[in-house]
């Protein structure tokens, strides 16, 4: 259950490239879908537009309780936030989903075959860890050998699973031998951490948990201090790419109105705007990007009334997820927009445009009367053999909106004469002691979005005994479904398998997704290509301040 549980801790609630397209693409703040919010909003500027030296001051809502960024207990922290300038890969993420070489850290990834899926990676010989030693293809067997070993507490990478071996050809080449095709591939691909921290248990579990690991990006840690809530990152000396833009870079860790605060006061560049502290920030200039984070109604088909399909869609029916997009809208001071795939974000590369579901009460009562679930003269509560139609609809009593949303979803449901019983439970055991032991008809809380994450999501919906699945559902044709759609490596045609498997687990009604859960920064207006990005990987070395700011 570690792995399930490191996923689930992230549910209430990412080197340089000099080539002009792909800095318009990764770090564009607008995108060609129809949605109100782009997928970055970082505010570009040029090379020559932005000048060398300062201090970007950021902050941050916790410490994390392990600075290994692939841990299970790191993963799900804001250890990989933190850690982002001291760490890089062969492959970079762009606003949209797709990705290209970082030629900072490899000179070609190429799929080689496709029976087995294998890709051949040439990594960049100038490329070092911070101490000095080369990177190379024994840091990649070490590295999978080790997020493969049931003994390392490892956070889940996508793909790595189904590595089935890594075959160094020399110190500086590798090819990666997929035992299926996977459309993820690329997340698994290079090294995150050196050999050094993944050839023993002891030194990958416990070896992280006061000092960041080496570093390969263009910025170090130099300072971790708990007691002041500060950890300061400086310009790596070794680094051999672009010379980073900012001398250092420092995380504040506060609660959000302490952070907001602060940057009020000009004590920081850069603070979350959330619901709860949005009002304090009011007059700070926002940057605002579609999140990765997605609300979503889990029905519980296992027992009850609710293991009828034609029940569980007619909730869905009833629900006004339109309305949950316009109060996200609203709390977040950013108009978002419907999550309406299970799968990809709106404007994410190979987003099928899965339209949203409309709400439809009167198919809603037809399906609920179709299965024996009726009202006496139209109104009331629907009934069947005498017995009204009532379910359990448990949240978490966090900030995060869930209560709010489980709210109104009971008053859409009780239009329909459904009586939904809301019901506010510890956030701290809400996982533990409701969800994973599927003692709930009804919940919602939030997903995240990745960009290589389609073996993921097919967890929440198949198999049955999948530990992220709450359904109490599975089907051989979701799971057919999603092996089609992770086997395609074209993006046309994965596109047409992801619209499938929409199509597949709408009618399977187990998980609807609602809206797309906006990421919001108030950000110095001196501050350039920084700001808040759903899927993309920011580019460090350009973070900096205006040319000609103080």
């Amino acid at each position: 259950m570690a792995l399930a549980s490191t996923l689930l801790a992230g549910c209430f609630g990412g080197g340089d490239d000099s080539s002009d397209e792909t800095t318009a693409s990764s770090q564009s703040p607008k995108t060609s879908a129809d949605t109100s919010l782009p997928l970055a909003d970082v505010h570009p500027a040029g090379e020559d537009d932005v000048r060398f030296g300062g201090t970007l001051r950021l902050g941050i809502g916790s410490f994390p309780a392990t600075f290994n960024p692939v841990h299970t207990a790191g993963v799900a922290s804001t250890a990989p936030q933190i850690l982002a300038p001291t760490l890089g890969s062969a492959v970079r993420v762009r606003a949209d989903g797709s990705w290209v070489v970082d030629p900072n850290y490899a000179t070609d990834v190429d799929i080689i075959d496709r029976s087995p899926l294998t890709v051949r990676v040439e990594l960049n010989r100038q490329a070092v860890w911070q101490g000095g030693s080369p990177i190379t293809a024994a840091d990649m067997v070490s590295f999978v050998k080790a997020m493969q070993d049931d003994d390392y507490a490892a956070a889940r990478v996508p793909a790595i699973d189904a590595v089935d071996e890594v075959r160094a050809d020399g110190a500086f080449a590798y090819e990666v031998v997929f035992d299926e095709p996977t459309a993820d591939w690329p997340a698994a691909v290079y090294p995150t951490l050196p050999k050094a921290y993944t050839k023993s248990v002891k030194t990958f579990n416990r070896g992280l948990t006061a000092k960041a690991p080496s570093a390969n990006g263009p910025y170090i840690v130099s300072g971790i201090e708990r007691r002041t809530g500060t950890i300061t990152l400086e310009r790596n000396p070794r680094w051999w790419g672009s010379r980073p833009k900012l001398d250092s870079i420092v995380w504040r860790i506060g609660p959000d109105d302490v952070l907001a605060a602060a940057h009020v006061a000009g004590e920081l560049e850069s603070a979350p705007v959330t619901p709860a502290n949005r009002k304090a920030l009011a007059d700070a200039d926002l940057r605002a990007s579609l999140g990765s984070d997605w609300s979503q109604l889990t029905i519980n088909g296992g027992t009850g009334p609710l293991a009828d399909a034609d029940v569980r869609r007619a909730v869905m029916l009833a629900v006004d997820a339109e309305g949950v997009v316009k109060d996200t809208s609203k709390r977040y001071g950013v108009s978002t927009v419907p999550m309406s795939s299970v799968v990809l974000l709106p404007g994410q590369v190979g987003d099928p445009k899965t339209k949203p579901l409309a709400r439809n009460v009167d198919r809603a009562a037809a399906l609920l009367a179709k299965a024996g679930w009726k009202r006496e003269g139209g109104k009331g509560l629907v009934r069947r053999k005498g017995r009204p139609l009532t379910l359990t609809l448990p949240v978490p009593n966090t900030r995060s909106g869930a209560v709010e949303r489980a709210e109104a979803i009971a008053d859409d449901l009780a239009e329909v004469g459904v009586r939904v019983k809301v019901q506010e439970v510890p956030g701290d055991t809400f996982f533990e002691k409701v969800v994973i032991p599927l003692d709930f008809d009804l919940t919602t809380f939030t997903w995240s979005v990745e960009p290589f994450g389609l073996g993921e999501v097919k967890r929440l919906f198949t198999p049955i005994d999948s530990p992220l699945n709450f359904t109490g559902k599975s089907s051989k044709a979701t799971a057919k479904a999603f092996d089609a759609a992770i086997a395609q490596l074209d993006v046309k045609k994965r596109t047409a398998a992801i619209a499938k498997v929409d199509k597949v687990t709408r009618a399977q009604a187990s998980i609807m997704p609602l809206a797309v859960v906006p990421e919001v920064l108030a950000v110095d207006p001196d501050v350039r290509n920084y700001g808040p990005t759903a899927l993309a990987d920011l580019d460090w070395t350009r973070v900096g301040f205006a040319e000609g700011s103080d």
